[in-house]
């Protein structure tokens, strides 16, 4: 096997020992030609001097403000150089060959344009962090394997319609629609990505062989609820608008705000006024921003390569109703921390 130079990008924001956890991982694995670049996002907490000293061999880029996942990781990435590029979460532990895998992967197939880690919960480590995610006709998004036990099906590389961000793999010509929207801040911002890859006609695929495991809630413990569900929304929004083709658009668009509509009123009568807020804003947001959207619609389109149905027929799969009842807890559980 070759082994091709990797850049790996991790972003902190007051997360000194989950980092430097992270970092300490990183530093033991088996592939031996890759780059480190940690991005700061403003902590207060010590963490940029703390690793600076622990780490003097990474690149370490200070941001003078938080610019989010999104923007943070931007940033990273204007700091690259390798061919194939990884964003790792900083509340991730590697395992020692985790890199290999992935970089086979790609050697392998050139189709492929991004490829995630089989992630497990670092707090229950026989339980799995989702395998694949997969598009529906809603615009949400079903989460196979989330928090399963492994099983052989999730053996063997598999396509899925999104990658869990916590450890993805990117091939760099893949990127010409660029990496993470700055407008999301946070959340779907990978989502939207791997579209985009989708549309410029490589795949998007999950590996079996790398392991991580993942912190989670580590990052989203430090937020509002009502800030995780305003984004989370926003950019579920603004990513359908973007990257449907202009049959899809016609009726999933519709759905998606219906639905959304029906969670506002679902969460009036459930006497959640924060959840009702949070969505109503989303939608108000993508209503002030449509003519920045649009612009970023036709450059998508433009580069398109392949259709929504070529696509969907991969990675799109209608789940049980069993499914949006458990979503639905989830959200009306953030709402309540």
């Amino acid at each position: 096997m070759t082994y091709p130079k990797v850049s790996i990008i991790i972003l902190n924001f007051n997360q000194k020992l989950f980092t430097l956890a992270c970092l300490t991982s990183l530093k033991k694995i088996t592939y031996p030609n890759y780059e480190v670049i940690l991005v700061d996002n403003n902590s207060n907490d010590g963490s940029a001097e703390a690793i600076a000293k622990k780490f003097p061999e990474i690149t370490l880029v200070r941001s003078k403000e938080n610019l989010g996942y999104a923007g943070g990781n931007n940033l990273g990435f204007k700091k690259t150089s390798a061919e194939y590029v990884l964003i790792l979460n900083n509340d991730t532990k590697v395992t020692l060959g985790f890199l290999e895998p992935l970089v086979r992967d790609m050697l392998n197939d050139s189709s492929l344009g991004i490829v995630q880690s089989k992630i497990f919960t670092m707090d229950n480590p026989e339980l799995l962090d989702g395998v694949v995610s997969y598009q529906t006709a809603t615009g949400f998004l079903y989460h196979k394997g989330y928090l399963d036990v492994d099983k052989t099906e999730y053996a063997k590389l598999l396509y899925t319609f999104s990658a869990k961000g916590a450890c993805i793999l990117i091939r760099r010509e893949a990127l010409k629609l660029g990496l993470f929207d700055p407008d999301y801040f946070a959340y779907f911002e990978e989502t939207d990505l791997c579209w985009r890859t989708w549309i410029l006609g490589y795949k998007v695929a999950f590996e079996p062989g790398s392991i991580i495991y993942h912190k989670m809630g580590a990052t989203s413990s430090t937020m509002r609820s009502a800030f995780i569900n305003y984004h989370s929304f926003k950019n579920r929004i603004r990513t359908i608008i973007k990257n449907t083709g202009p049959y899809t658009l016609l009726w999933m668009l519709p759905i998606h705000i219906t639905t959304c509509l029906g969670l506002v009123v679902f969460f009036l009568f459930s006497d959640q006024y924060n959840g009702s807020l949070s969505i109503l804003r989303a939608i108000w947001w993508n209503i002030r921003m449509a003519n920045e959207t649009w612009k970023q619609r036709k450059k998508v389109q433009s580069e398109r390569k392949i259709s929504d149905n070529e696509i969907f027929n991969q990675v799109m799969k209608n789940p049980p109703l069993s499914f949006y009842s458990h979503h639905l807890s989830l959200i009306k559980g953030n709402l309540t921390k």
